[in-house]
């Protein structure tokens, strides 16, 4: 279910997957690589980000960046690169009918948008899925939008190292396609050092999404719960999967829940590595 979710955003970014991602967090940039039948991890590394490096000064990225390359013995000219969360907007929208064209429905859900998006939807990457179409309430459709000028800011960076980025993505929607939530009501909760966010799948289907930075732990994820219950019609979640199970916090987090929680699998691979592993969708089953 999670590879199709994230390829759907193909055309937001670019395909066919890349067999190696790059990771640009709020602290750190990550590299991983699978092999080309992506069921075995080819190499891997980290490094630490200057204060206040970003992507709006590429000069303090390059050389964290080559010094990740040669880490993880990098080989090849395409990779995947995964952004920040906050780098786009994550939205649900339903519309009792959509425009028959890719362009008009584009057209279509920019306008949606453009009140509650805080950069301009007209010149943004968009990208979308239709999750569900039900004759009397029209269609469930979840929207990605990303300003151009943050997306061409990373493709010309691994430009500058002969690499194309052929994929660009979210960081929580990479690692979903680590994810297959069981039938029932499944929570994800996905910790970063800069934000928390929270995924809703009900009976496979994700059905809600929302993004909290400057909180604490908890605090981020209730809401989510309360919206779950009072909106989507929700009553328990049958287990919440958690992408970064070490966070000190996390032990408060699951006591106070009260329900089963899992770390994302594979579970012998560090968190650190599951946002870029999921971009170039590691087949995680036969690393267990």
């Amino acid at each position: 279910m999670s590879s199709t979710l994230t390829q759907s955003f193909q055309k937001l970014f670019r395909a066919p997957h890349p067999l190696w991602a790059c990771e640009f967090t709020a602290r750190r940039v990550v590299v991983a690589g699978v092999d080309r039948k992506r069921t075995r991890i080819q190499g891997r590394g980290l490094a630490d980000l200057p204060q206040g490096a970003d992507i709006q000064r590429p000069d303090t990225l390059r050389n964290v960046v080559e010094g990740c390359f040669r880490e993880a013995s990098f080989k090849g000219s395409d990779i995947a690169v995964v952004v920040p969360d906050d780098a786009a907007r994550i939205a649900f929208i339903t519309a009792e009918t959509l425009p028959k064209t890719l362009e008009e429905q584009q057209t279509f859900l920019r306008w949606k948008l453009k009140k509650s998006v805080p950069f301009d939807v007209d010149t943004a990457q968009i990208a979308f899925r239709v999750l569900r179409s039900k004759k009397q309430t029209g269609h469930d459709i979840v929207v990605a939008l990303s300003p151009r000028n943050i997306i061409e800011g990373y493709e010309a960076l691994m430009e500058e190292f002969g690499i194309q980025a052929g994929f660009v993505v979210p960081s929580t929607l990479a690692v979903l396609s680590l994810l297959d939530p069981p039938e029932g009501d499944t929570l994800f909760v996905k910790i970063a050092p800069d934000c928390v966010t929270t995924t809703v799948f009900q009976n496979k289907q994700m059905t809600f999404y929302r993004r909290i930075a400057e909180m604490g732990l908890y605090e981020s994820v209730y809401p989510t719960v309360l919206y779950y219950q009072d909106k989507l019609g929700g009553t328990a979640f049958n287990q919440m999967v958690v992408c970064g199970i070490n966070h000190p916090d996390s032990s408060e987090l699951v006591e106070k829940m009260g329900i089963p929680a899992y770390a994302l699998e594979p579970r012998n691979v560090d968190d650190t590595y599951k946002p870029a592993l999921g971009a170039v969708h590691l087949s995680w089953a036969s690393l267990i």
